[in-house]
């Protein structure tokens, strides 16, 4: 039977009435994902967007596939007033969440690599001017996001981020000054790299943008920490394959980009992140311990 969510499509999303086998994949309350098979056999995933997470299609169209990296196909698109639809590629049914294989996470470390190599060189020649505006994070807006959280309710009071508020600033231009403008992932996380007959393919592009900040590097380090025992130090020789920077710069972009990456979600859950994702209130103190290690690690 076909999802509430999706039965006011019916008629505008033909493929949707060829669905013979309905899988849940997720459920929030504003996203819900499928992955479905087809009456030809062929397996699709659908995705269910409602008002600030139904946008994802145009960050695909406009920003991720001009850039010419590895992502999903988007087959179908339909948008209403406050919801959206996408049908897309099915990458694989496996991931590093499900097979955390230390070979796994070490090809992820290239492929990323590769990712921001050729996203770098493609900015300017494939994108347009207003698109690069468009999704241009730039260091005064993460300096923005910070002084949010510190207007926040909940986290008002952290005295880490008034030392941040302070020793970021040099870091930020350093940053922005010395590193191109490349494409940010933003959730390069185990659940969102599927293991299939091309490698690694990074899925679920919905919060990505442009920067010069390797946060997305951060979040496969603590990962492969995690999941598979990789030292940090694994990661990094894996990402140097693919690039050429020297280990101590790399070391200290991997700082920065993953307080970049720290404020930004902490300021997506204080400001209403956490009524989207059932219990994320609770990652908040540990994503807090994280902001107090590295602010230790940029200020020694």
């Amino acid at each position: 039977m076909i999802p509430a969510c999706l039965s006011e499509y019916r008629s505008l999303v033909p493929v949707l009435n060829d669905v013979v086998e309905w899988s849940l994949l997720r459920k929030w309350t504003l996203s819900e994902v499928y992955r479905v098979r087809l009456r030809t056999g062929e397996s699709r995933i659908i995705k269910w967007g409602g008002n600030e997470m139904a946008g994802e299609a145009s960050i695909y169209r406009e920003l991720v596939h001009p850039l010419q990296i590895k992502a999903p196909q988007i087959f179908e698109y339909v948008e209403l007033k406050d919801s959206g639809v996408m049908i897309m590629e099915d990458a694989g049914h496996t991931n590093l969440e499900v097979e955390p294989q230390p070979t796994h996470f070490l090809e992820a470390a290239r492929e990323l690599a590769r990712l921001r190599a050729r996203a770098t060189i493609n900015v300017e020649k494939m994108l347009p001017k207003p698109i690069i505006d468009t999704y241009f994070v730039s260091m005064g807006q993460f300096l923005d996001l910070l002084d949010d959280l510190l207007q926040s309710e909940k986290l008002a009071d952290a005295e880490v981020l008034q030392n941040l508020k302070t020793a970021l600033p040099y870091h930020l231009e350093r940053l922005y000054q010395t590193a191109p403008v490349t494409l940010v992932h933003h959730d390069y996380h185990a659940k969102n790299l599927v293991i299939g007959h091309r490698g690694i393919m990074p899925i679920d592009w919905a919060l990505a943008y442009l920067s010069p900040h390797l946060g997305d590097l951060y979040c496969l380090i603590t990962e492969a920490e995690a999941y598979s025992n990789l030292a940090r130090e694994d990661i990094l020789t894996a990402y140097l394959e693919a690039v050429d920077i020297p280990v101590d710069q790399l070391n200290w972009q991997v700082s920065v980009g993953g307080l970049c990456w720290l404020i930004k979600t902490l300021r997506w859950l204080v400001y209403g992140g956490t009524e989207i994702i059932p219990g994320s209130e609770a990652w908040i103190p540990d994503l807090m311990s994280d902001v107090e290690q590295l602010y230790q690690g940029i200020s020694t």
